[in-house]
């Protein structure tokens, strides 16, 4: 679930932050803190142990603290080869689906974008585990352990849930799990103009019609 919008640096908003990171190198650290409401606060520097490293500045020689293991733009995220992970992970995500009344196959295909079935994945963000939990996020629903395959799925499912409920649609769940609840309220309930989420949108969905039909 990585998370790159616009600027925030303590009380002042860059609208056009976004536009000038995907367009120009880095020239500071960022770091990332998701509130309980879903809202996204940026800084230069970390301000408090809340605060995540999002990107680092390319004039900054210290390797990244997270293992990156995926590309931002979710362009090279494919359906995995081997069903051997799907298949592992599947009676979870169909206890889960039947809990909080999601299909298995949305949950897989949110899976498959987030972590690609590898539960021990953490994003440059912090994101961990396969479904990619925040860490206020996983605090929020209760996991203890990210690592914990039916932590995970149980959290990421129930999160999914309250979204579609509030959301009313797929495309808008799925951009608010990626952009955080509060960006999406904040674009009058439509998804982002942010190309991270409008792909990741993109990409869930084409799974999710994938796994439809093959699964």
């Amino acid at each position: 679930m990585k998370r790159i919008f616009i600027y925030k640096i303590v009380k002042i908003v860059q609208p056009l932050f976004l536009s000038l990171l995907l367009t120009h190198k880095v020239c500071a650290d960022i770091y990332i803190y998701i509130d309980r409401n879903g809202n996204q606060h940026f800084s230069q520097r970390k301000v408090n142990e809340k605060y995540r490293l999002l990107l680092r500045s390319e004039t900054n020689e210290n390797p990244g603290s997270f293992k990156n293991w995926k590309e931002k733009s979710y362009s090279n995220i494919k359906i995995p080869n081997s069903k051997t992970l799907q298949r592992r992970y599947h009676s979870l995500i169909v206890q889960a689906a039947d809990k909080y009344n999601l299909e298995p196959e949305f949950i897989h295909a949110v899976i498959t974008a987030e972590s690609s079935y590898q539960r021990k994945a953490v994003s440059t963000a912090g994101a961990k585990g396969l479904m990619q939990l925040m860490p206020v996020t996983a605090k929020r629903f209760g996991v203890n352990d990210p690592f914990d395959p039916k932590q995970s799925i149980h959290a990421g499912a129930l999160y999914l849930n309250k979204l579609l409920k509030e959301f009313k649609s797929k495309k808008l769940a799925l951009a608010a799990y990626n952009a955080g609840e509060g960006t999406v309220r904040r674009y009058n309930r439509k998804i982002p103009p942010y190309p991270e989420t409008q792909n990741y949108v993109s990409k869930v969905m084409n799974f999710y019609r994938y796994y439809k039909e093959n699964m």
